[in-house]
């Protein structure tokens, strides 16, 4: 059935307890977007934050020459519900995500035209060129390690693929643009209890939502792809600029993975099977690698250690599988869970 959208593009940012400094360069960014030629809305959504966004001044000022702008308040805690409200909402043909702490260029939509006409068959754009800006500074050790977490690439060439393992050019939720229709189709899985990720809840970490939304567009036959005349700019706060951050959050995104993965393609479950971790192997190297990264207090090995931990719990989530007491009470000791 053919669908007469009123707007080519609906651009979509969630908030939830937002910084003021950030919003209102991301919000300043939307509102200096290039949109000749084009019809767009621009929806913000209040996911629950302790004083509601209406009330702030800054989004007031920030928002008042915005277009067909509209303020959504979803009190069901969660990225997952904020998107899907707003899903619910748009009228455009796609769907911009723009986090609250990204910067688009100025011509990310004009460059997004011509990507989904040149490429009708990728149903799932991000940009291909991410700069993390740490607003505060960051220490140098952790450095490198929180770029790569925070999502910094800096692509060459288009690329997009239709594989159903996670590529290399898939894109992430930052600046994730996706066909609209695609998108009221996760929203109808999604209540019917087929995925059952939330994304970012209040203070956890964990994330899946939209690695979803991308692989629902490589289930129904679409690619997924990056390109680098997508750019924007990624806003960390010191907040987020630590060891513990970088741990819980490499935790969020790890556990989730295989759950994410397994919901979309069943047919995984076999293969998953085999590179389930036998309850003993994974208690020796659980306490192995803990014992080492506490030894050389090398902040790396800390991270390498969350990273172990949670994808091979992971595995034992996404086939419903408890874990080993030791691996348990080594979560438990390093406050992750």
């Amino acid at each position: 059935m053919k669908v007469n959208y009123e707007k080519d593009y609906s651009i979509v940012i969630c908030a939830y307890n937002p910084d003021e400094r950030i919003l209102t360069r991301c919000l300043k960014a939307v509102a200096a977007l290039d949109t000749a030629g084009l019809q767009t809305e621009v929806i913000l959504t209040d996911n629950n934050s302790r004083i509601p966004i209406r009330d702030l001044s800054y989004v007031k000022a920030c928002t008042k020459d915005l277009p067909s702008f509209h303020l959504l308040e979803v009190p069901e805690q969660g990225v997952k519900y904020a998107r899907m409200a707003a899903i619910e909402k748009a009228r455009g043909k796609f769907i911009v995500y723009i986090d609250s702490d990204n910067e688009p260029a100025p011509d990310y939509l004009q460059e997004l035209k011509k990507l989904n006409h040149r490429f009708p068959q990728v149903g799932a754009w991000g940009p291909g060129e991410v700069n993390v800006e740490f607003m505060d500074g960051i220490d140098k050790k952790i450095e490198a390690y929180a770029r790569h977490v925070f999502q910094e690439r800096h692509d060459t060439t288009d690329e997009f693929a239709n594989e159903r393992e996670w590529q290399p050019c898939y894109p992430y939720g930052t600046g994730l643009c996706t066909y609209t229709f695609l998108l009221k189709e996760y929203i109808a899985l999604a209540r019917q209890g087929a995925f059952t990720q939330p994304g970012r809840q209040g203070g956890a970490l964990t994330s899946g939502e939209d690695t979803q939304m991308v692989l629902l567009c490589i289930r129904k036959g679409y690619s997924a792809g990056v390109s680098p005349s997508l750019r924007l700019s990624h806003l960390i706060p010191r907040s987020r600029a630590n060891r513990k951050y970088l741990q819980r959050i490499t935790w969020g995104t790890g556990i989730c993975y295989e759950t994410c993965m397994l919901e979309v393609f069943p047919e995984r479950r076999p293969q998953l099977l085999k590179r389930l971790m036998s309850e003993s192997k994974f208690s020796r190297q659980a306490l192995k690698r803990m014992l080492n990264a506490t030894w050389h207090r090398n902040p790396m090995k800390q991270f390498e250690l969350v990273r172990f931990l949670s994808l091979n719990a992971g595995i034992y989530a996404a086939l419903g599988k408890p874990l080993p007491a030791t691996v348990a009470g080594v979560i438990k000791f390093l406050n992750l869970a």
